[in-house]
């Protein structure tokens, strides 16, 4: 029988490789995405070209494992001819999260208020899981996915890491 765990991490690779650049995602992870205690470095909500950027440490022979550790930003590009819901609380200057899952969002109709602007749903939902940061949702039309290796995880979210 498979662990509801890994029916949602099942999900995620479907919503990932269903991106451009989510395969890359996948294989990151050797397999197994997991972005448990990552932290978001910036969601950036701008009317065109908005992203959400994540720093996180993996390494092959397990979360906690041992060497050797890679560490990364993955920015999830999001579209701008969808609306973008956001249900967040607690960001704060860490930003830990405990876990983030992807799922395909279902085709609840958008409120009234977008009556008429031709503007549409996201397709993906983010469900962001509490440590010690954000946690709560974001609906968005995920565009790509970039990773972007850092040496040192502790600055990944000076200038010069986050050029992409």
């Amino acid at each position: 029988m498979i662990s509801q765990e890994d029916a949602r991490r099942a999900i995620m690779i479907d919503v990932l490789r269903s991106i451009d650049g989510g395969a890359s995602v996948v294989e990151w992870f050797s397999g197994h995405p997991n972005f448990g205690d990552a932290e978001v470095l910036r969601l950036d909500l701008h009317r065109r070209g908005a992203s959400l950027a994540l720093s996180q440490s993996f390494s092959a022979k397990g979360h906690y494992g041992g060497a050797p550790f890679r560490h990364a930003i993955f920015t999830f590009h999001f579209g701008d001819a969808d609306a973008i819901d956001v249900s967040m609380q607690g960001f704060s200057h860490q930003n830990v999260i405990g876990g983030l899952w992807l799922r395909f969002a279902d085709d609840t109709k958008p409120d009234v208020s977008f009556v008429g602007t031709e503007l549409g749903r996201g397709d993906i939902e983010f469900e962001f899981e509490p440590c010690f940061g954000p946690f709560g949702t974001l609906r968005a039309t995920v565009t790509k996915i970039t990773i972007t290796p850092v040496e040192d995880y502790q600055k990944a979210d000076e200038p010069t890491s986050m050029t992409e």
